[in-house]
């Protein structure tokens, strides 16, 4: 990476994000945080971290140990939690259980929707809707039954009442964001 900085130095960038991992380590392995270090030092655009920033402790650790770094994105994290953002930023806890299930199932609608108008078929769909539950299945983690009605779903009619039902009857649990 030290190669193609020195390239990306030689020009005005607004900001370089760094993802400090290679294509063998997928999502597998811990971000190369030594990698980052250098890059961060050696940058001459501002630089953004991205990387496993997965609950508010993950995000204090980055922060703390890189307090000039001047953003950070979130990626599965957000998925896994998509009231990540409001944890970070102290606003958790402030909804009952019941608003925050309503939430979540809005914001699994808009994503089913968005899916249902730019792919073609059910089979797609499903694919990624299954996707989506691999990061948020921990949320219902003591809804074992309905989880793997929603896994093992091959028409969307299937997989929309095991989600119904997930919603309207499941046991939520967020990463202590609750009370």
């Amino acid at each position: 990476f030290d190669r193609l900085l020195s390239i990306y130095n030689r020009f005005p960038l607004k900001e370089l994000i760094i993802h400090p991992r290679v294509l063998k380590d997928f999502y597998k392995y811990t971000p190369r945080m030594e990698a980052f270090r250098n890059a961060f030092a050696n940058s001459a655009a501002p630089v953004c971290y991205n990387g496993d920033i997965v609950d508010r402790e993950s995000y204090e650790r980055l922060t703390a140990a890189y307090p000039a770094l001047d953003a950070v994105m979130i990626g599965r994290g957000l998925l896994a939690d998509p009231f990540l953002i409001e944890t970070l930023s102290g606003q958790a806890g402030t909804e009952r259980r019941r608003t925050q299930i309503e939430r979540l199932s809005a914001f699994h609608q808009q994503i089913l929707e968005g899916y249902c108008q730019t792919m073609s078929g059910d089979k797609n769909v499903l694919f990624k809707m299954k996707e989506l539950w691999f990061y948020m299945g921990h949320l219902f983690e003591e809804n074992k039954k309905q989880m793997k009605k929603i896994k093992k779903s091959q028409k969307l009619s299937d997989y929309m009442e095991a989600v119904d039902s997930l919603f309207e009857e499941g046991e939520f649990h967020a990463w202590g964001t609750f009370e």
